[in-house]
């Protein structure tokens, strides 16, 4: 495939229409619902992908624009591939939002675009085989859900008693 076909239809749209995937209920959950599996969809301009999110765990698919390759990473890969990173995109954890590049995602590539719902549900059964992992990540969702939590409380109280907020 040499691009998406019809006019500013996005690739979520696309996935979904070869997939017969639906739309999530709420987009936070993801931009597609494979076999009652949210998946994440991303397109690619460069060969870095920006803002994977580890910490979802959730079935990874990347439609690269330069050359319409389409890539399904499952999301115990995500994790692995995340997990090598000192720092995230624009935040510490590299496991709330993270860039990997294209180039790490050679496995991932899908040949045919036919192919892509069979290798999302195999993706998405690949990552149901490591629930410690899947468990390992909810865990640092919580954490970091707390430590916003808890940083918003102390700063908040620091600037009330500096009087810079009232």
């Amino acid at each position: 495939m040499n691009g998406i076909s019809g006019a500013g239809q996005s690739v979520e749209d696309r996935f979904r229409a070869l997939t017969q995937s639906k739309r999530p209920a709420k987009k936070g959950d993801g931009d597609a619902v494979v076999s009652g599996v949210a998946v994440e969809v991303k397109k690619a301009s460069t060969d870095t992908l920006n803002q994977v999110r580890a910490v979802k765990y959730i079935t990874l698919v990347c439609y690269d624009e330069r050359d319409g390759s389409w890539y399904v990473v499952p999301a115990h890969q995500v994790v692995r591939l995340v997990s090598e990173k000192d720092r995230g995109q624009h935040t510490e954890n590299p496991f709330e939002s993270a860039t990997i590049s294209l180039r790490a995602l050679g496995d991932f590539h899908v040949v045919h675009e036919q192919d892509l719902l069979t290798r999302v549900e195999a993706a998405i059964r690949a990552a149901d085989e490591f629930p410690r992992v899947k468990e390992s990540m909810k865990n640092v969702l919580g954490k970091s859900k707390a430590l916003a939590s808890e940083s918003r409380d102390e700063v908040g109280r620091i600037l009330r008693e500096s009087g810079l907020l009232g």
